[in-house]
């Protein structure tokens, strides 16, 4: 009887163990997607004002591509984390690739992010410059490839505020330029600083 207890309980923790090393194995793709989800949109978001600003058409060649590396960085994540020991360094690969590529992605933007009205163009700086910034956060949530293992190497995810950030950028986004047609459009870019599952909750009154 006392041994069956022992195995049950050795059991109980075993399993109470595994639970809370999961949790914290994938704690970091949580907080990747959040980033990514402000991120990549806020990117976009700095071709249209340069399109509005220039009288042209968005490039949508590359806010598409910026839109699919985002992703293909989020699916990565995901497998990395659940992947086998085995597989684990390949993807983590990867996944490094797809954040070099996403960091080149904003570089294009920079290069285009030019006009020649003044006032916008300190707001694009502005934008462009915390738009950079999530590099870091991203940088510093994936795992180092080296000793990669299952489950993403039990990386801990640092704190990173999305909710300032979107607040950060939506003050800079709808700050006024005297441009006409950029003011009418930044209204309507405005980040979601919260969850589509708290914004339903709240019918809406936090976005």
């Amino acid at each position: 009887m006392r041994k069956a207890l022992f195995i049950r309980a050795a059991l109980v923790v075993a399993l109470c163990f595994a639970v809370l090393c999961t949790a914290c194995s994938t704690a970091w793709v949580s907080t990747l997607d959040s980033i990514l989800a402000v991120a990549a949109p806020a990117l976009t978001n700095i071709l249209q004002i340069v399109a509005v600003a220039n009288g042209r058409a968005v490039n949508g060649n590359l806010e598409a591509k910026i839109n699919t590396d985002a992703a293909a960085i989020k699916t990565l994540a995901a497998d990395f984390a659940r992947t086998s020991s085995e597989s684990a360094p390949g993807i983590c690969q990867q996944l490094q690739a797809a954040v070099g590529t996403y960091q080149a992605d904003q570089q294009l933007v920079l290069q285009l992010a030019q006009v020649s009205d003044s006032n916008t163009q300190t707001k694009i700086t502005l934008l462009t410059d915390l738009v950079t910034s999530t590099v870091s956060a991203i940088t510093a949530i994936v795992p180092s490839c080296q000793n990669a293992t299952a489950s993403g190497s039990m990386k801990v995810a640092p704190l990173y505020s999305v909710s300032t950030f979107a607040a950060h950028y939506n003050s800079i986004l709808t700050s006024k330029t005297g441009n006409a047609a950029v003011d009418a459009i930044t209204p309507r870019l405005k980040l979601k600083r919260h969850s589509k599952f708290v914004q339903v909750v709240t019918f809406g009154r936090l976005q």
